[in-house]
């Protein structure tokens, strides 16, 4: 199965993911911030990286920039359901430009998850 990385500054939102892939057979570290997930993805290969857009320290578009230029075959999903400050249709189409491989949006559906997971691992 794969190594998988979660991003996302909500600790309920990692604690699904986590509980999620894990069931699902994968090995998962997390982070609660982009720094902190590019400090792991510094020391570990990740087949997989799951990451919120909109955080503290380092958002996901940074991450997103940072793990492509560094892990280019590493795939990535894009967490988002925008801000207060920031459009959600803007943030996705953002990501999609910044070559990440799949969004999905918030809240959650663990089908549409579940499937862009078994879609970019098994591609």
């Amino acid at each position: 199965m794969a190594h998988v990385l979660v991003i996302d500054d909500e600790a309920d939102i990692r604690f699904i993911l986590e509980t999620y892939l894990r069931s699902e057979g994968h090995t998962v570290d997390s982070a609660g911030d982009g720094k902190v997930g590019m400090r792991l993805a510094g020391l570990n290969h990740y087949d997989l990286v799951i990451t919120d857009v909109v955080m503290p320290e380092m958002d996901g578009l940074e991450v997103i920039t940072a793990i492509k230029r560094k892990f280019p075959d590493t795939r990535i999903i894009v967490m988002t359901g925008g801000s207060a400050k920031l459009d959600k249709n803007i943030l996705i189409e953002t990501a999609q430009v910044m070559r990440a491989d799949k969004v999905v949006e918030k809240p959650l559906d663990l089908r549409k998850l579940k499937a862009a997971v078994s879609d970019l691992l098994v591609s």
